[in-house]
């Protein structure tokens, strides 16, 4: 039942992004709540799901909204494993993973998005200086995703918990 769950919060982020959440910007820096998401599952679960549930909403954002399919894919999944590896030594009830791995996990998507780009010659932000990029977009978007990722751990950590989700549905 899990897996359904996770493939419906990742269907209904998607749809939620391109419409809903557009409005959430502040000063043009809008969350990544598929971030979120991979970041509280791989905080839970470890580097497996966060891998897995990154690899799939980046492939649907690809799909979507990419030129290259792909490039979303892959950095949301090492993002997901790479918080992941931090799973069994963290204490999952506390309010400051959350706030770190958050902040971690978009310097992570985002470099990783911006070499990956960089090396498919998708890049638009062609000749945009670093320390531009990384005071005008990376560091405000990991503040915002810091705070608001804390609210939406929470959520999915109570859905988590509930009994339904050890069930198994075949």
């Amino acid at each position: 039942m899990r897996l359904v769950v996770i493939c419906a919060l990742a269907v209904v982020n998607l749809i939620l992004e391109s419409t809903l959440f557009q409005y959430t910007r502040i000063y043009g820096i809008k969350p990544d709540f598929s971030i979120m998401i991979i970041v509280a599952y791989a905080i839970m679960r470890g580097s497996s799901y966060g891998a897995f549930i990154g690899l799939g909403s980046g492939l649907l954002i690809d799909i979507m909204y990419g030129r290259v399919i792909g490039v979303n894919a892959i950095s949301y999944m090492i993002t997901g494993y790479i918080i992941g590896q931090a799973h069994e030594n963290i204490f999952k009830d506390s309010y400051i993973p959350p706030l770190i791995f958050n902040f971690a996990a978009i310097f992570i998507s985002q470099h990783s998005f911006v070499l990956f780009s960089y090396f498919s010659n998708n890049f638009s932000s062609a000749g945009v200086p670093y320390v531009s990029m990384l005071l005008k977009v990376i560091l405000p978007q990991a503040l915002y995703n810091s705070v608001v990722g804390l609210l939406v751990y929470r959520l999915i950590y109570k859905l988590d918990r509930f009994p339904f989700m050890d069930k198994r549905i075949y």
